[in-house]
């Protein structure tokens, strides 16, 4: 898809200027120099490249660069998606602070973020611009002369995919009853939420959709970085696994949604029997070999995907400018950025001796982990897990940007989700079946079986496994472990020891800049 990057500010900018929300009508430009859709999609090829531009709208932040953006007033570099995505799901757990004085970014992490929040606002822009690209694509490419060809077929289905990764991240972080609804049939800006549909229903029944369908790749059959049926298993398996929370079911009522999150998470087990050999391969710059177990990733290219935000944020901003010796170990140049930490309540849920996960340091300067002074990069720890140095110890492409893709989806969630199902009392997989996907997730890192058979105990080895790969606020919520005080971490509440909070920050604000300008939509609880 990369090799389609040069053409896609033309192309998005056209498609885009067309929606309107009075689409309805047959409107034609006066200005003979305005380009529409009809101008461009001459060809099932032009459609290639919209598609393309969807993929991509999940790894740069404009079509021309990492100086280039695709929302106005969103900065370039936190406004990309999968940087916005990180600020969500992990700055804002005990996984993870970002010691910047940059607007409100350490606000994330002692959770006081406000409808205001240019953060907050970044990835719910950022979530819908996806969803509007992906809308346009179905809707010009179903009125289309090329609508009945297989490939344009195959498009609508991947951009359907795509565009149900966004409407998940967007119901995980705002809810589904306020946030507007659109599809190739309205425009994001005209609506409000979904009159009379459940949207976690639609959803349902576009992952049904997808996976009956013959449009779409079977489980790897896909060429690497496009979606295929594994990639919307595991988006049943969280919608699934995360509905009784949307939804506030418990017992009997949330049982079924456990059941069929298990049945997605056994294909994916089944499709990927082993999990790759080594961990720290996962994450770096020849990772998009890791087939074996990678099951979605954001495609990363130092010569043609460049940005400041996705795996160049995440291991720019694990050490400090200045930093040669770090920064030649992890394949780049001296310019590190100094930015995120971990906190030391994280830490302590790891084996430092035996886990292969462990990969936490305090810099060439030995920094304390303590965390003392969250302003302060030189009194905490980070991780280093991500890494533009090749498998190999060769760098790719050079030292500045990175060739590391960021694996979305891995089969080892499923493993684990495989197991949270069972706990949880779904009635379609077994204990025995369930302690063999925890425990190859274990054996991978280098421990023994698991001992402490729990739900706990579970969150805590999806923290090893999965930080920083967007997951741990929506973990933390599903075991109740997010608000209140029943687990506290470093500067939660901004007191150093941890405080409690309040339930309503289980979801973020519709942001004011969307609120105010959409009167069609509702604000959640305690905003």
């Amino acid at each position: 898809m990369k090799k389609y990057l040069s053409v896609l500010a033309v192309i998005a900018a056209a498609l885009l200027s067309a929606t309107s929300c009075i689409q309805d009508l047959n409107i034609e430009p006066v200005d003979d120099d305005v380009v529409l859709p009809a101008d461009i999609l001459t060809g099932v090829e032009q459609y290639e490249q919209v598609l393309a531009k969807c993929y991509i709208g999940l790894a740069v932040s404009g079509p021309a660069g990492e100086n280039s953006g695709d929302i106005d007033g969103i900065d370039n570099g936190f406004g990309q998606y999968i940087r916005a995505l990180f600020y969500m799901q992990e700055l804002t757990t005990d996984a993870a602070h970002c010691v910047w004085d940059d607007k409100t970014v350490r606000f994330l992490h002692y959770m006081k973020w406000t409808r205001s929040d240019v953060f907050v606002r970044s990835m719910f822009s950022r979530g819908y611009y996806q969803i509007s690209m992906c809308n346009e694509l179905i809707r010009q490419a179903e009125a289309s002369q090329f609508k009945d060809d297989a490939k344009i077929q195959q498009y609508i289905a991947e951009a359907k995919a795509l565009r149900l990764l966004s409407y998940l991240h967007i119901v995980d972080m705002f809810g589904y009853e306020h946030v507007p609804f659109a599809t190739e049939e309205t425009s994001v800006g005209s609506v409000g939420p979904a009159p009379n549909l459940n949207l976690i229903d639609w959803m349902e029944e576009q992952v049904d959709e997808l996976l009956s369908t013959d449009k779409l790749a079977e489980i790897r059959k896909a060429e690497y970085g496009r979606v295929d049926k594994g990639f919307v298993q595991m988006l049943k398996a969280k919608l699934n696994l995360n509905a009784p929370v949307y939804l506030n079911l418990s017992g009997a009522e949330a049982k079924p949604y456990y059941e069929k999150a298990a049945e997605a998470c056994k294909a994916i087990v089944a499709a990927y029997p082993a999990l790759h050999s080594n961990y720290q391969e996962l994450f770096m710059a020849d990772n998009d070999r890791c087939t074996d177990e990678i099951i979605f990733g954001v495609e990363a290219k130092a010569g043609e995907t460049q940005t400041w935000g996705a795996t160049q944020f995440l291991i720019r901003s694990t050490y400090e400018e200045g930093d040669a010796e770090t920064g030649n170990r992890l394949g780049m140049n001296s310019g590190g950025w100094g930015g995120v930490v971990v906190t030391p309540t994280f830490l302590q849920k790891f084996d430092r001796t035996n886990d292969a996960r462990f990969i936490f340091d305090g810099g060439p300067n030995n920094y304390p982990e303590t965390m003392d002074d969250p302003g302060s990069f030189k009194t905490a720890w980070t991780s280093h897990k991500f890494s533009n140095m090749a498998s190999t110890g060769n760098i790719y492409e050079g030292a500045t940007f990175v060739d590391t893709d960021f694996p979305l989806f891995r089969a080892a969630d499923a493993y684990l989700m495989l197991a949270e199902c069972q706990l949880r009392g779904a009635g379609n997989v077994t204990e025995s079946e369930a302690k063999a996907a925890w425990n190859a997730v274990r054996a991978r890192a280098g421990l023994g079986n698991v001992s402490n058979y729990s739900l706990d105990e579970l969150l805590d080895e999806r923290g090893r496994e999965l930080y920083w790969e967007g997951h741990r606020r929506s973990d933390l919520i599903r075991f109740g472990k997010y608000t209140g005080n029943a687990y506290l971490w470093t500067w939660k509440g901004e007191e150093y020891n941890g405080t409690s909070v309040a339930d309503h920050l289980k979801l973020f604000p519709i942001p004011d800049a969307e609120y105010n300008t959409n009167s069609l939509l509702g604000q959640n609880p305690g905003y």
